[in-house]
């Protein structure tokens, strides 16, 4: 297949923004940028105090990150997960699910894998006017008539199961959700705060979601990196990756682009890009995602194992753990990612 999708930064200030259901919508990635693989959405939701969408399911894996706030996930039968910042919440496609909101102004990032959401989504939606919630006094008149959420919803592989989420107001006896039949992936919650770390490759690594959770759907893993050339310059042969950054400054030399990302900005790097990342601050907090997964094996095999508690970037006189070389290259070549020479560009940069 002929690759098109082309790498890209996506800043928070700067990305098409949406109000829908009294939510502030930042889409930071469509299906249109990433050959309809992925898509990022960064919402603010501000309704609180029981807030969030009856239960439902999409065809297309999700996966939900709680910048800050709180929320009270249901997902395949599973009621009350609760979701406290830093939380990663991974569904399942076909998975029933729904949630409440228990802060206002809670910040989570969404994302779809394949994409198509995101398309439902800016259907029905109004462009924001300003970065934040819309007045209150809109909010019912900006709801979509039934008839579009419903047409969207089933074009882009929602199912309404006990409402639909952008026409039915949140009420207790429609967040139940039941067990997928036949299902052989499930949903799960998960906290760097309380799983193993990995110090390894200039970062702190912790893996939120392995292949062996997702089907090899994806894996993601959030990374506190240290100052410095923090990816040295490879190139992936069919995986796509992708950075959002929490806190801190980096440069990304992506194909033949030096590209700045900050707080808030998402790194899109499609396969066969080569790339390499700097961090110029004095250190950067991120979540990074690899489609399809493979990742977290290698992190695994090469990182020296630590507490959760104590994730910390690396100090300069790091040592990294010895490992079987010919093993670590085989590895490689399995998830297909090749290591190149080190950058003179950003080192300059």
């Amino acid at each position: 297949m002929v690759k098109i999708a082309k790498p890209f930064v996506t800043n928070h200030d700067d990305s098409p923004a949406y109000w829908q259901i009294g939510n502030l919508w930042q889409v930071m990635a469509t299906g249109v940028q990433t050959d309809n693989t992925f898509c990022l959405l960064d919402q603010v939701v501000v309704t609180g105090g029981g807030g969030g969408p009856v239960t439902h399911s999409h065809t297309q894996d999700e996966g939900m990150y709680v910048i800050t706030g709180k929320c009270t996930f249901n997902a395949g039968g599973h009621q009350g997960l609760q979701g406290i910042p830093g939380t990663f919440v991974a569904i399942p496609g076909n998975t029933e699910h729904s949630f409440t909101v228990d802060e206002p102004d809670t910040h989570i990032l969404n994302f779809y894998l394949p994409a198509g959401f995101e398309q439902l989504l800016i259907g029905i939606s109004h462009p924001a006017k300003e970065r934040k919630s819309p007045p209150k006094e809109l909010v019912e008149e900006m709801l979509p008539p039934r008839w579009l959420a419903e047409k969207l919803s089933d074009d882009y592989g929602e199912t309404s199961v006990l409402g639909n989420p952008f026409v039915d107001k949140p009420d207790p006896a429609k967040m139940l959700t039941r067990p997928t039949p036949g299902a052989t992936l499930f949903p799960f919650i998960s906290n760097a705060s309380n799983l193993e770390s990995y110090t390894t490759m200039e970062g702190c690594w912790t893996i939120l979601a392995s292949g062996e959770q997702t089907g090899g759907s994806y894996t993601l893993l959030e990374v506190i990196f240290r100052k410095g050339l923090v990816i040295e310059p490879r190139i992936y042969k069919d995986k796509d990756e992708i950075f959002y950054i929490f806190d801190g400054k980096m440069t990304f030399l992506l194909g033949d682009k030096v590209l700045p990302a900050t707080k808030g900005s998402l790194i899109y790097i499609p396969s066969t890009t080569v790339y390499s990342a700097k961090v110029e601050s004095k250190g950067a907090h991120c979540v990074n995602i690899h489609t399809r997964s493979g990742f977290d094996e290698l992190i695994e095999y090469v990182g020296t194992p630590g507490k959760g508690q104590q994730r910390v970037a690396p100090s300069p006189d790091f040592v990294e753990k010895s490992v079987n070389a010919s093993a670590r290259l085989r590895l490689l070549e399995k998830i297909g990612l090749q290591e190149l020479a080190v950058s003179r560009f950003l080192e300059s940069a």
